[in-house]
């Protein structure tokens, strides 16, 4: 009983000790869907993206979508979404893939929002 309860010890020990001492996962990317007036927090960046609602607008005689984005990165603030071209903040990326400007979900995109990639770029 006694070398029972010792052993127990012993081994609840070292998976504590190994608990202790794994390393988080890195952050590399991820893929967000942010309906219209959502906001999305990225903790482990400490990034934080809001969609103002996407429409339609008309530039040089053709239709373009666009969505107001507004990302927040520790003390930067920036407004993006007119256009498809990726947002770089310091060693993130966050890049466009899809604006559902309609009044319907398409591509598992809902009404007014977007989807974004995030990226956290090596050596930037």
């Amino acid at each position: 009983m006694k070398t029972t309860l010792q052993f127990l010890a012993i081994t609840a020990c070292i998976f504590i000790s190994a608990g202790c001492t794994s390393q988080p996962k890195e952050f590399k990317e991820r893929k967000l869907v942010i309906a219209s007036k959502e906001t999305v927090r990225v903790k482990e960046l400490d990034l934080t993206i809001t969609n103002n609602g996407c429409g339609r607008k008309w530039t040089n005689s053709e239709e373009r979508p666009y969505c107001e984005l507004l990302i927040k990165y520790k003390d930067s603030t920036i407004h993006a979404g007119d256009d498809f071209n990726p947002v770089y903040i310091g060693n993130i990326e966050i890049d466009i893939d899809r604006m559902n400007p309609w009044g319907r979900e398409e591509d598992s995109v809902p009404p007014g929002g977007c989807r974004l990639w995030v990226r956290k770029l090596a050596g930037r």
